[in-house]
């Protein structure tokens, strides 16, 4: 069956638009106070703000944010701003209401936002006013995302040197969240038009997207990228380069999602015997068999439960190498962490100022490991008080008393100004800077010497340095062990080019490492490295442009080496921590080509039934593989199994439906071609029973369609058969007689 193509526009939100009036502002109004007066998200959430960050309640409770700004990218005339009123508000009132319905978090709102992008720069003639909507605007809103899809392809392709190739997935969806805009704005009378929109963008071919000739080559490492790695991490010498080289080191060793890999504590690592019982690191060193893996909480676990992932045996020298580095630049963060830990509510502070009630401007350098000045900047970015240069109000009065006088006035005169300046300033201090009227000296501090008064420094409170660094410290995780515990905590800053503050702490993020990788294309770098470690380190594509990997990358590049070396779909499935097989396609990365030589291996192997297998078993060794490479040039994976035609010489006969045709070959025990065979067969057989009535209520034509659906069961069923033939080893390629069978079904039926 196919899949429906288009959504019907139901999109119900918290509030009946039944009782709407007949004025579209009334309605928006109404609409904004609805989305206030809602506790989704929950009640602190910042309504008026132009984001809104809100933590997911999820296995992994990722943090996702919501951005209502206009992009550059749609139009070249609207920056990176914040989205004008009254839109703004009705986008943020859809999207509360919306969440109210069905909560879901953040995250299934991100496609919504991003289609309002688009309608809102068709607005921007009218003062952005969603009461002034038309059904053209929603037209032209979806007709720019075709736009934008169709130059970032072509510049895609002309970058990569390929034909041109479009963008499969965006423009259908931004057509189908504007549909949704366009039904909340129609059902709640938001607008004075009459708005009659549908989504014009068809989802992707399925049939193209499964006898594409080649994966994409931006989802796997490039060459270069992989050939530079090993000897950049040989040369890189700076503590933060080192251990970002040591965390990419890691994504080599197994199918980590980036998460996942962050996640990792510091005593992470699981060596068991093969028996699966305990074994230690004299075993693993001593050539004894022992699986070696990692401990790390995984991303999409419904309950959250820790997990371990292991690591093949040749990687484990580069996974010891990493952890012992890491661990080694992480130690100082993991131990003021623990500070904090066990003392609530006080941050860490080198222990000579810990009890400390004033610290002077010199002390919060040593804290900061900054100079005076930079202190004394990051005291007023913080609104520290600095009390200024003073003395103690009592010592002074003290002093006068005495008979030590260098100067004319007389003692009561003088105590009657420092009394008068007394009352204005704080009761037991007086800030040496407003002495110098009262007293009037030429040098009011060598004064205060002479009067053998102490003059006290500038200070801060302690408690106030304590609680800002408290704030800026990441005190809370999502894993199962503490924060002292995990093993990428880093000082804030450390993988910028300044200091890092050594008294904050934070978890390494994937931010920071695609920053690492990729560097700064156009934007400001102020206080980082501009470019990525491959620039850096001069390393490029061997046309000269530059590397680009993500940390994704490595995770589909080692499925498809694991695929590559024979490793069956279940096995890669346990390994990259799928629920079910049918979600690796796009873990896939092998080539029609190589796919073929697989395929060709097979059959020479005797791993094959079928006519090509009895053909090519009947010739001599020397035709064996010429015919095999005339016969198997290319394979093409397909949801029932694997297409043997070489596209590039003819076209499909059978317009995409493989079911009954005799080039194609099932690839026995794979559970999920398994699963969508069983699933058509189910399909096919309610159609057949439909046609088989309506051919006895003598339909014209339908006895036609019984046939043809008839010989698609009787195919189906064979296949089936196949998979679940104990006779026949997993793994084998078999090619049904199609003729046969079809022969067989047409017997039964004259019978």
């Amino acid at each position: 069956m196919t899949r429906k193509k288009r959504t019907n526009g139901k999109f119900v939100i918290a509030l009946d638009g039944k009782t709407a009036s007949a004025d579209p502002r009334e309605n928006l109004e109404r609409l904004a106070r609805a989305a206030r007066d809602s506790l989704s998200f929950g009640a602190e959430l910042p309504f008026e703000a132009e984001s809104w960050t809100i933590r997911q309640e999820t296995a992994n409770s990722r943090a996702a944010t919501l951005w209502f700004t206009a992009r550059a990218e749609i139009s070249g005339r609207v920056g990176h701003d914040r989205m004008a009123e009254p839109f703004a508000t009705f986008l943020k009132s859809i999207i509360r209401l919306r969440e109210t319905v069905r909560p879901g978090g953040a995250q299934r709102h991100l496609a919504l936002v991003d289609a309002a992008r688009y309608l809102y720069l068709q607005l921007e003639r009218r003062d952005y006013d969603p009461a002034r909507l038309d059904t053209v605007d929603f037209q032209r809103a979806e007709m720019a995302a075709v736009r934008e899809a169709e130059e970032a392809a072509t510049r895609k392709s002309e970058e990569a040197g390929k034909g041109r190739r479009r963008t499969l997935w965006t423009p259908f969806l931004v057509g189908q969240n504007l549909l949704r805009l366009a039904t909340v704005v129609r059902d709640q009378r938001l607008s004075a038009a009459s708005i009659d929109y549908a989504p014009r963008t068809l989802p992707p071919d399925y049939e193209e997207l499964r006898t594409e000739q080649a994966p994409d080559a931006d989802r796997l490492p490039s060459p270069a990228a992989l050939d530079a790695l090993p000897k950049i991490a040989n040369e890189v010498q700076d503590p933060s380069d080192v251990c970002m080289m040591r965390t990419i080191a890691l994504l080599h060793c197994a199918p980590w999602r980036i998460g996942e890999l962050l996640s990792v504590p510091a005593d992470c690592e699981v060596l068991v015997t093969p028996e699966g019982q305990p074994a230690t690191f004299e075993d693993l060193d001593s050539g004894k068999p022992v699986r070696y893996g990692l401990r790390y909480k995984p991303e999409k676990s419904p309950d959250g439960t820790p997990d371990t992932k292991w690591i093949p045996t040749a990687a484990i020298p580069l996974v010891r190498r990493a952890l012992e580095d890491l661990r080694k630049h992480s130690v100082g963060s993991r131990e003021i962490a623990a500070y904090m830990e066990q003392n609530p509510g006080r941050a860490w502070l080198p222990e000579r100022f810990r009890e400390q009630e004033r610290l002077s401007i010199d002390d919060v350098a040593a804290i900061l490991d900054r100079s005076r000045n930079a202190a004394y900047d990051w005291l007023h970015a913080n609104g520290i008080p600095i009390r200024r240069v003073h003395v103690i109000t009592g010592e002074l009065k003290r002093s006068l008393s005495s008979n030590r006088h260098s100067f004319k006035a007389s003692e009561k005169d003088l105590n009657e100004r420092v009394l008068t300046l007394r009352a204005k300033h704080a009761p037991d201090e007086i800030e040496v800077d407003s002495l110098k009227d009262t007293v009037r000296v030429g040098d009011v501090h060598r004064w205060l010497r002479n009067k053998r008064v102490e003059v006290h420094e500038e200070s801060v409170s302690r408690e106030d340095v304590e609680g800002r660094i408290l704030e800026m410290n990441c005190l809370t995780t999502d894993f199962e062990w503490k924060l002292s515990e995990s093993l990428f905590l880093f000082p804030k800053l450390f993988f910028w080019r300044e200091r890092p503050f050594r008294s904050t702490v934070a978890l390494l993020n994937n931010d920071q490492l695609r920053f690492f990788m990729t560097g700064e294309k156009d934007g400001d770098a102020k206080g980082r490295r501009k470019y990525g470690i491959f620039k850096r380190m001069g390393f490029t594509e061997p046309d000269g442009k530059d590397i680009h990997i993500t940390s994704h990358m490595f995770r589909r590049w080692l499925a498809t080496l694991a695929l590559q070396r024979e490793m069956s779909a279940e096995q890669v499935r346990i390994w990259l921590g799928h629920e079910g097989v049918r979600g690796q396609g796009p873990y896939d990365g092998r080539t029609p080509v190589e796919l073929a030589e697989e395929a060709r291996q097979a059959i020479r192997s005797g791993m094959a039934k079928g006519a090509v297998a009895e053909i090519a078993a009947a010739k001599e060794p020397r035709d064996r593989d010429a015919f095999l490479e005339a016969v198997v040039a290319a394979v093409h994976i397909t949801q029932y199994g694997m297409c043997v035609r070489d596209w590039t010489f003819s076209p499909c006969e059978r317009h995409g439906a493989c079911v009954a045709c005799d080039k194609h070959a099932i690839e026995k025990g794979q559970p999920a071609h398994r699963a969508e065979i069983a699933r058509s067969l189910r399909e096919n057989q309610m159609l057949l029973d439909r046609a088989m009535a309506q051919t006895e209520e003598g339909q014209i034509g339908a006895d036609k369609h019984a046939w043809h659906l008839y010989r698609e069961v009787a195919v189906l069923e064979a296949t089936l058969r196949v998979h679940d033939d104990p006779s026949i080893a997993d793994g084998t390629l078999h090619q049904l007689d199609v003729a046969a069978v079809l022969a067989e079904a047409e017997r039964e039926v004259q019978e």
